[in-house]
Order: C-alpha cells, then sequence, then structure tokens
C-alpha cells in the first residue's frame, strides 16, 4: 500500500460546459491505473459566475471520492492550490496538481507511474522530445508561446530557477512536501515558480515528462494588462524574498 493514495488537487473557474466531461476523463485514467489503491480529487471553484459550482455538487453526489470547495471570489491559482491542499487526507502519499482542462492526457499514465517513485515530477514543454501542435494558427497561440519562453528566460536570468518550464499545469510529488506550501507567497499564476524555488532550496530536482501540447484559446491566463502586472508584481516579490533568503 506504499505509496498507493494520489490526490488529486484542481482548481476551476467559469467551467461549466466540460467540468463534468474532464473529471469523468480524470476518474477513468485513475481507475485505470491499478497501483492506485485510494484517490480523491478535491476541486476548488475559484469565484466561478455561471454553473459551475452547480456542476461540482453533481459530481460529488455521484463519486464519494471527490470534495468540493468554493472561494467566494476569484482568489487566483495559486490560492486555490493552498486551499486544496489544506483538504488532503491524511492517508495521501502522492499530490497532483492538475488544470480542470486536464492537460497532457496522453502523458498521465507515465507521469502517474513515474510519480511512484520520484519525490518531485513535472510536465517539460521544453524538453527536446516535446512536440507543439498548433491547433490554432492566430496571433493569441504565438502571443502565448513568445510571452511564455520570455517569461521563463527572466526567471532563469534572474537566478529563481534551472528550469525551463515552470508554469505547465501538471505536477506530483510526495506528500512530506506538503508544508511547502505555507512558504509559497504569491497567490496567482507564480505560484509554480515560488514552489519549484523551494524544492530547490530542499535539493529536490524534479524528473521531467516530456509531452505533446498546444496553446489553446480557452486558456485561463488571458493577454490583458492587469494579468501581466500581477505577473510582474509577483515575480518582483518572489525576486526579493529570495533575496532576503526567505525560502531557506
Amino acid at each position: 500500500m506504499i505509496n498507493s493514495f494520489y490526490s488529486f488537487v484542481t482548481p476551476v473557474k467559469n467551467r461549466e460546459n466540460d467540468i463534468r466531461k474532464n473529471i469523468s476523463k480524470l476518474t477513468k485514467k485513475i481507475k485505470k491505473n491499478t497501483f492506485i489503491k485510494k484517490w480523491e480529487i478535491i476541486i476548488i471553484d475559484d469565484g466561478s459566475t455561471d454553473q459551475t459550482f452547480n456542476q461540482l455538487n453533481l459530481l460529488k453526489k455521484e463519486n464519494k471520492n471527490i470534495k468540493i470547495v468554493k472561494n467566494s471570489k476569484n482568489k487566483g491559482k495559486g490560492f486555490s492550490i493552498k486551499r486544496g491542499i489544506n483538504q488532503l487526507n491524511q492517508k495521501s502519499n502522492k499530490v497532483v496538481l492538475i488544470d480542470s482542462d486536464i492537460p497532457y492526457f496522453k502523458e498521465l499514465d507515465f507521469f502517474l507511474k513515474k510519480l511512484k517513485k520520484k519525490h518531485l515530477v513535472i510536465i517539460n514543454r521544453r524538453d527536446k522530445r516535446s512536440k507543439l501542435v498548433l491547433k490554432d494558427n492566430n496571433i493569441y497561440t504565438y502571443a502565448r508561446y513568445l510571452i511564455g519562453n520570455s517569461m521563463n528566460f527572466i526567471f532563469r536570468l534572474l537566478n529563481l530557477t534551472d528550469q525551463k518550464d515552470t508554469q505547465a499545469g501538471l505536477k506530483g510529488f510526495n506528500i512530506k512536501y506538503k508544508n511547502l506550501f505555507k512558504k509559497v507567497t504569491t497567490d496567482g499564476f507564480l505560484y509554480d515558480l515560488e514552489l519549484l524555488l523551494l524544492f530547490a532550496y530542499k535539493d529536490v530536482s524534479p524528473f521531467s515528462v516530456p509531452c505533446e501540447y498546444s496553446v489553446s484559446k480557452n486558456s485561463s491566463i488571458k493577454l490583458k494588462f492587469y494579468t501581466l502586472f500581477v505577473i510582474l508584481r509577483d515575480l518582483f516579490k518572489i525576486y526579493l524574498n529570495d533575496r532576503k533568503k526567505k525560502y531557506k
């Protein structure tokens, strides 16, 4: 039974049309991997303004392994993840942080198997073996790709990470590291960067899984001035914390 209880933490916002289908897909994948003896899916509704929460309640009635948490208003991905971590079953061995669209589905079996023996596993879209599939050939797709690469270059330039991909929506770790989240100070999209920085100070290097990926028009990250402002603000905060050695 060692390393056989997997907890999946999924933040969601305004996905009324596909959240039940996505969670059903994840559930089937979990059951397929028979080495997972026990499991739970913790879903955090981050202030949805549509019928997402009602759909989640229906899911909960259908499956006792599903837990639902609701933020009274939109608090951010990092905030929601941290709240989900606080809901983990005490018997949990492994934690999987996964976006609500259940990305990297083809790689999920391999990912979960590697997590059995690894302390930290992440998806790496910048791996030489990874492949970008252009589903939407438009300006948004290229802008997201360019911004993502540029931000990562800045992360590495500031010596905050040596990873070329910190922001992919699928990560897993051993339960013994859950207390690292108490030191995560940001509530937005850069919680990933801050978390990996904390793992680095614990001398835990991630096992990287290559993937096939695309840039979706339905991404929760929108190219708005305020979004970029929050990302830069959080980056400055992480940089100052690191310089002040608050992560050690």
